[in-house]
């Protein structure tokens, strides 16, 4: 139920908790882990406000939310973040703002990072589609990377763009889009299915 600016300012005071290299601007935050892979998702959604009602449906293990919409795009792939690094796991983190307008997080982040600022980096994973097992990998294309996915039991899907088709192609390293279980997003009708969006976090 926090707008943008409270959740980077609360994902700001967790990861000071577990990370020495912090950087934090307006339109986004990272931290250095010491895998050499990073985890990505925005902490912006297309609703004005945040949800002030969530409902959880137990039988069907489903979320939505009030008036204000749920927002699950892209707060499911920050949970799936937190959740990673809950189980102790330390890759690096980006999370940006503004990938809704268009990616201006992502956009501010290479114009200031022209070349990557995360030491040996191999590649990017962002947690930021819809669905049940799609993965989306834009222009930068590895089909050796392409199987290596798709081994999980991902499938490769097209998509139109996210924060990591600004990044990979300026700083020549391939990623990745996974499917954290929102579905009719960019309405008040979104939900999130819980099961796809934990079988995620367990394959990443």
């Amino acid at each position: 139920k926090l707008t943008p600016e409270g959740l980077f300012e609360s994902l700001d005071r967790y990861l000071k908790k577990h990370y020495k290299k912090i950087v934090r601007k307006e339109k986004y935050l990272y931290a250095v882990g010491d895998l050499p892979i990073a985890l990505v998702a925005h902490a912006d959604t297309v609703f004005p406000k945040p949800p002030d009602e969530i409902f959880y449906d137990i039988n069907k293990n489903v979320i939505w939310g009030g008036a204000n919409g749920l927002g699950a795009d892209d707060r499911a792939g920050i949970f799936a973040i937190l959740k990673i690094l809950q189980d102790g796991l330390r890759p690096s983190v980006i999370l940006t703002t503004g990938e809704e307008e268009g990616g201006v997080g992502a956009c501010a982040l290479v114009e200031k990072y022209p070349e990557c600022p995360f030491p040996g980096l191999k590649y990017m994973i962002q947690l930021d589609r819809h669905g049940t097992n799609d993965c989306v990998f834009y222009d930068c294309y590895c089909p050796e990377f392409v199987d290596y996915v798709e081994s999980f039991g991902f499938c490769e899907r097209w998509g139109s763009f996210t924060d990591i088709s600004f990044l990979m192609p300026e700083w020549q390293i391939v990623g990745v889009n996974l499917s954290v279980g929102y579905e009719d997003e960019h309405s008040k009708q979104e939900i999130l299915n819980i099961n796809p969006l934990f079988d995620t976090i367990k394959k990443v």
